[in-house]
């Protein structure tokens, strides 16, 4: 048995004397229970702000203070999701003023030409202005990783196909601008990097490809008084009462009354593989166990019509029907029953379109795409057929009623709130047993899917737009400015302007970021130009090389702006070694040097990452310098070595990771994942070649399981 670590003692220490325990723990610092675990275990080491933390939760206990979680999650920026507070969105004194007819369109009304806000030009010249001398940053690169976690009502207010935790980017903003500074993302994405600047202080500019994307980032880097946006959404919903109940009512099976439909499940049928016969997969591939986690749909099964085992994957699919619905009436459950004759005409009622509002309906075809063709094949060609007759007819007429608000600011958040949904509303919404819905990064149209109620949704989603309104907008402080643009060319700047950058670029191929916003853009009516678009996609003939030249070009205006002895912070993550060897030639062709690479742990895998054994997982955070003088010595040459599997396990300090399985049924493994993004992170200093994950992975499987133990 090994001796605990200092911080495990610590950990010990903690929970003896303060009563919490893990979970409990976790909410007190802000982190996820997840990260707890392992650092529990001696799996992974915290960093030293948690470590602050817990001598000061320590010498609390010891002196007798009351640990007040709720209390306590009032007053933190970054508040943790499950400690809800007592909202202040109730009691709003004002009027929300509904047009006759609607307004303008939304985007129309936020920005001119790139610049989000109605003095665009105005306030960058002012944040330009007000930065024109150098801010105070460091000599050299901060030498300590950063792990934050995704469990806060601002990382959960809106989706988007990656984020980095704003509190993570915050720690890195303090320590390389402790006083002041001008940050830049020019990868903006979903605006983390804004909000984390707001937060600290610190004024920001942020650039995004994306017209989607960019609203995304306006919206979460804009304040909202909560109790207008509360006044809102009852104002919207209300104004849609009569469609709500037209659209989404069922009768109660236990007392005959009218009540509200939750949601509908749909499943394909199918035709056997094998005798050709038709059949609802719903009624053949469900199975039940003890519990509602241990229900699941087989991925085998035989046909109920010739008997012999077919293959979920391989079966070829007919027409949708409704399998089930879902409400809550005069039980205490919520009660989940077979649709009723009633049910049926509804449905059929709706199709026939009289609840549509016509002129706020995507009508978008499908261009040929990396992630478009699946959607496709199913019929999927136009946006619209992403949705339910029932649900388009509410997407429609909730989007319509926005644009009757008045107030342009409100109108758009309320718009943020309708972006917010994404997924969760449409085809691609995979039913599960226990309920949610995840938002994947492409579109898959599952067998069975899940049609959630618009409204239901739409007023949950609000909620958690609201809870980030109260806690990390309210603390606001900093100036954000929203540009849509490529990073290739940041000209609305001028040279040595910026004090620092903190991006989290595309990742090669790994997510296809304009054909994922399409759902977004067919609404918001306005779509990415991918001419410069940094990504490989065979579909838009663009390989590894491509994505290199952009990177280049958009690194190498990142170093025109930046100034003299400042930052670049990179963070990436790719499982193949030709991608990496691209991004460092790009950041070192640019004329940066790399000063350090540490881990950005975002403390709790993706799925994928926990199912699949091939892809990468923690995040590196790539330390770059501009130098003040030319010609950085630092170069990547094509001749290097390769640093052997074994030499980095024989060299590397510490335990070897073992990574917990909390959510998925699978023994502890090691942490192949995080040894990778260690062995990366020496490679790349060290000017050598990479392997890839797999590789990586095959290779220190055999030494570590089957030759030398794990330690």
């Amino acid at each position: 048995m090994r001796d605990q670590t200092t911080t495990q003692k610590l950990l010990q220490a903690v929970f003896d004397t303060s009563g919490l325990d893990p979970k409990g723990l976790a909410q007190y610092l802000g982190t996820s229970y997840f990260s707890v675990v392992r650092w529990e275990r001696g799996d992974i080491e915290p960093g030293t702000d948690v470590v602050k933390q817990l001598r000061r939760l320590l010498a609390d206990v010891k002196a007798g203070r009351t640990i007040d979680l709720a209390g306590m999650n009032v007053n933190r920026t970054f508040a943790s999701r499950g400690i809800r507070q007592a909202s202040e969105a109730n009691g709003y004194e004002g009027t929300v003023v509904m047009r006759d007819d609607p307004g303008p369109y939304l985007l129309s009304r936020l920005r001119t030409g790139s610049l989000w806000g109605n003095s665009g030009q105005q306030q960058l010249a002012a944040i330009l202005s007000a930065h024109a001398n150098a801010a105070q940053t460091v000599a050299k690169a901060v030498a300590e990783g950063v792990s934050a976690g995704k469990n806060t009502y601002t990382y959960d207010a809106h989706t988007y196909h990656t984020k980095v935790p704003p509190q993570g980017i915050a720690q890195v903003l303090r320590k390389y601008l402790p006083a002041d500074g001008l940050i830049l993302d020019p990868f903006a994405g979903s605006g983390m990097t804004g909000v984390a600047a707001r937060t600290t202080g610190h004024d920001v500019i942020l650039n995004e490809l994306s017209p989607a994307a960019s609203f995304i980032a306006d919206r979460f880097t804009s304040q909202c008084d909560p109790a207008a946006l509360t006044a809102a959404v009852k104002t919207v919903t209300g104004s849609l009462a009569e469609v709500r109940k037209d659209l989404y009512t069922t009768q109660c099976r236990a007392c005959a009354k009218d009540t509200e439909l939750l949601f509908t499940v749909w499943s394909y049928k199918v035709t056997c593989s094998e005798c050709g016969k038709e059949f609802v997969l719903w009624d053949e591939c469900r199975r039940y166990g003890k519990t509602v986690r241990e229900h699941k749909f087989l991925r085998e099964f035989p046909c109920p019509h010739c008997k012999r085992q077919l293959k979920k994957s391989r079966l070829a699919r007919t027409n949708p029907v409704p399998v089930l619905v879902g409400y809550k009436c005069c039980s205490k459950v919520q009660s989940e029953v077979p649709p009723s004759d009633d049910d049926l005409k509804l449905i059929a009622s709706i199709e026939a379109d009289q609840y549509i509002a016509a002129d706020f309906v995507p009508d978008f075809d499908l261009p040929a795409g990396v992630n478009l063709s699946q959607p496709k094949r199913h019929g999927l060609t136009n946006i619209k057929n992403f949705y339910t007759a029932r649900n388009l007819a509410a997407m429609s007429q909730l989007w319509k009623a926005i644009h009757r608000i008045e107030d342009t600011n409100l109108a758009a958040f309320l718009g943020f709130v309708f972006t917010s949904l994404y997924q969760r509303v449409t085809k691609l919404s995979e039913y599960r047993f226990w309920g949610g819905s995840g938002n994947t990064a492409n579109f898959n149209v599952p067998y069975i899917f899940n049609e959630a109620n618009v409204f239901v949704t739409f007023e949950r989603k609000a909620r958690s737009i609201i809870d980030h309104l109260e806690t990390t907008a309210h603390s606001y402080t900093g100036r954000c400015l929203v540009n849509t643009g490529s990073a290739t060319n940041l000209s609305f700047l001028p040279d040595s302007c910026v004090d620092l950058i903190f991006t989290d670029p595309p990742f090669g191929a790994n997510i296809n970021y304009s054909e994922m916003n399409m759902l977004w853009e067919s609404w918001l009516k306005v779509y990415t130009d991918t001419t410069n678009e940094a990504i490989v996609n065979r579909v838009m003939k663009k390989d590894a090389r491509q994505y290199q030249d952009l990177m280049t070009q958009s690194l190498k205006e990142c170093y025109r702006v930046l100034r003299p002895g400042h930052w670049l912070v990179l963070v990436f993550m790719n499982s193949a070694k030709d991608i990496w060897d691209r991004i460092r030639r790009s950041v070192l062709d640019a004329g940066f040097t790399i000063e350090r690479i540490d881990i950005f742990d975002k403390q709790h895998g993706t799925f994928k990452q926990f199912v699949s054994d091939n892809t990468a997982g923690a995040d590196l955070m790539l330390h770059c310098q501009k130098p003040t003088c030319a010609n950085p010595a630092q170069t990547s040459s094509d001749t290097a070595r390769v640093i052997s599997v074994r030499d980095f396990l024989n060299n590397r300090s510490g335990t070897v990771p073992v990574l917990p399985y909390l959510h998925v049924r699978r023994e502890a493994d090691i942490d192949y994942r995080t040894l990778y993004s260690e062995y990366l992170a020496d490679s790349l200093l060290q000017h050598s070649k990479m392997l890839d994950f797999a590789t990586f992975r095959s290779q220190a499987m055999d030494i570590l399981e089957n030759n030398e133990g794990v330690a």
